[in-house]
This record gives C-alpha cells, structure tokens and sequence, in this order.
C-alpha cells in the first residue's frame, strides 16, 4: 500500500502515557502478546474489542465500551495495517514508525547532528533539539519490528552522536533482527575513534552498510559545505577505520551549486585514496530545510549538472567502482546513464510534473521530491 502517511491526527478518546505498540487490524490477538500490541477496530468490527492491549484506535467512538488507557478515534483507517509500529504522543500525533508493507523503513536515532550542512533537508529547530531519543524506546522499536523485515536503514541527525548508545542500538539489531539488511547511514566523524570503530565492529548485525557523505575533494570545499571545521579529515580517517574493519562503506555525494563542477575531481580523489568502498551513490537535492533557507547558493538546474555528473560517473565506473544515481529525473542524465539511475524518492514524497504524464519512462524514472518541485520551476523534457 504506497502513500500511507508517518503522521496520523485524531480525536483522543483517553489518554494516560506515552505507548508504543504494533498494530493488530481488526482482530483479537491471543494471550499474553496482546499487551504488546494497539487495537484498531472499525465500526463492522467492534464486536471484536478485547481488554488488555496497550492501545486502542476507533473508527468511531463506541457507545457500550469504556477504555481506561490510551484510545484514539481516527477515521481513516486504511492507513493502518497489521503489524505497523505506531506511537501515540501527548493526545496529539500518532506516528507510524514502521510500515509492515514498505522496504523503505527507518530508525530515527536522532535529530541532532555535529554538522550543519547548508543543503541538509531538515531545519536548524529540528537538528538543534536539546534532547535525544531514550534509548530504550529505540530498542523496543527493534523489538517490535517483525523479525522478516528486509531492510531498515538506521539515521538521524546524526546518529554517531548517540556514541555508545549507537553501539547498544546496532547490538539490539543483530539480536532481534538477524535477518535484516541495514544501511546506517552518518557524516563518518565518530567512526575516526578507532576504539569506537573496532566495539562498533563487535557488535553490528551481520549485513550493515555504512553511508557516509563527502562533498569534495579537499577540506575547504567539503568543510565550507558542512561548516564543521575538520569534518573533511574526519570522515575520511572514519571511512578508512571501517575498511580496515572489513566494515561495508559507501560514499554518497550529494549534488549543489557549491561542487558540481568537481564531481570528476571527486571520483578521482575516491579512486585513489579510497578505492575499497562498496559503492558510491550520487544524489540531486531535497530542497526543503537548510537546502530551502539556503536555495539561491545551493541549487543547479539538471541540466547544467548533465556533462559533470557524466564525467564523474564514468570515471568511477572504469575504476571498478559500483556507481548509482538517486533522486535525478531520466530525461536529465546521459542516455548511458539510465541503468544506473534508481528510483529512489520515498513513496509519499515522489512527485512528477505535468508533461511527465506523456513520458513513457515514467514508471521508472526517479521523478522529484515534492519539496523541490514546490520550489523551482524544474524543466522537464518527456521521454517520447
């Protein structure tokens, strides 16, 4: 089910705590792991209503029923499936922290970060936040999540602030999850402790990639971009600590104004001095955040983007390095180029301009992120 919002509003019915729980749609769970779970009935099924979960959500208010902990009223609820993991918040918000349909789920470790890159799609309020998930919540979230769950990438923030608690969290993973395919992804700096790298190393799940950003090929670019000074020097004395781990890396480079012209200078800096990485995976803007506040200085039309991303691509491909493209519309890349775009944009925010109806790649093509397509006026040329 594609579309399903993060963020649920409703009627509070009654409320006592903060609860975490799994969804169980319309019926009954047995035992004692009802505790762990919300119940969420609509009106054909309130026949089916049980004491003892953690949670209620209702279609519709019930007459003959009285709930003493948590209930909502939310009226559309087939944005709700079985399994999801949801969070219900100070009678506010519902969260949905994990969608049971979607290979596209996260932990949010943190909102905080030790970099305040001028493109980062999230807002200077939300990174700044004086306080960081308990992390008992983010184990329980672990805990909960169904034990066939495909991928999950863990991110922030930053997540490397959470330090040792980052270490507890990946443990949590590899127990609960052994399964699971896990991207982390971080600006790299914590991984410079070479104590922490090698404890990080003890205790990670058996399949875990590590994303990590550079935006240039030399500390004034990258850290002018970042405004962290020495973040350059760390991320990259990082990224090597985890290929001497035998760690998985990939670099991610994130395409704006300040570094298009030296995306070639880039992938010949990866080339030469960190040729071991598993992948690297080059992105167009989420224009939303600092990218929004920051739009004059950050964004560069597709179009004059098309020559160096070319250039940059090709030189990592002939060194043998696994090389993709996200978040970049086909009709804007190199014909030679298109197995190795992906569509990449989360469901709920992938949108397509009007002419993109007559394109017939359509159904393939990474299209845009509806912050930036609120923004600029991108040109667009359909695939005929």
């Amino acid at each position: 089910m594609e579309n399903r919002p993060l963020v649920l509003t409703g009627k509070v019915i009654c409320k006592n705590k903060y609860i975490m729980g799994k969804i169980a749609k319309n019926r009954q769970v047995e035992g004692e792991e009802k505790k762990d779970f919300i119940q969420v009935l609509d009106a054909k099924n309130i026949s089916l209503f049980e004491e003892g979960y953690k949670g209620y959500i209702f279609e519709k208010l019930p007459q003959k029923i009285k709930v003493d902990n948590y209930a909502y009223n939310v009226t559309k609820q087939d944005t709700l499936i079985d399994y999801d993991i949801i969070e219900m918040i100070d009678g506010r918000v519902i969260k949905v922290l994990y969608r049971d349909d979607s290979e596209d789920n996260v932990i949010l470790a943190t909102n905080q970060c030790n970099s305040n890159c001028i493109m980062c799609p999230d807002p200077d309020a939300i990174r700044n936040t004086s306080e960081n998930p308990y992390i008992g919540k983010l184990i329980q979230q672990v805990k909960y999540t169904p034990n066939d769950a495909t991928h999950i990438t863990i991110t922030g923030g930053e997540p490397g602030i959470l330090k040792w608690d980052l270490i507890k969290l990946v443990a949590s993973c590899k127990e609960y999850l052994s399964d699971t395919e896990f991207l982390l992804l971080s600006n790299g700096r914590v991984f410079a402790d070479k104590t922490f790298t090698i404890e990080f190393k003890k205790s990670m799940p058996e399949v875990i990639r590590i994303g990590i950003p550079i935006y240039a090929d030399n500390e004034e670019l990258h850290d002018g971009i970042t405004r962290a000074k020495g973040s350059f020097k760390q991320a990259i004395v990082g990224i090597k600590n985890l290929i001497k781990e035998d760690i998985d890396v990939e670099i991610r480079i994130v395409v704006m104004k300040q570094n298009y012209k030296y995306l070639q200078d880039i992938a010949s800096f990866i080339a030469n001095e960190i040729p071991e990485v598993k992948m690297v995976n080059i992105m167009a803007l989420e224009m939303s955040g600092n990218a929004y506040l920051n739009r004059e200085k950050v964004w560069i039309e597709f179009e004059e983007i098309k020559r160096y991303l070319y250039d940059a691509c090709i030189k990592l491909i002939s060194n043998g390095i696994v090389t993709n493209l996200y978040n970049f519309p086909l009709c804007m890349l190199n014909e030679k180029l298109y197995s190795i775009s992906h569509r990449s944009i989360t469901d709920y925010k992938i949108r397509y301009q009007e002419e993109c109806e007559d394109c017939t790649a359509k159904d393939i093509c990474g299209g845009f992120f509806n912050t930036t397509i609120k923004v600029e006026n991108i040109k667009v040329k359909p695939i005929k």
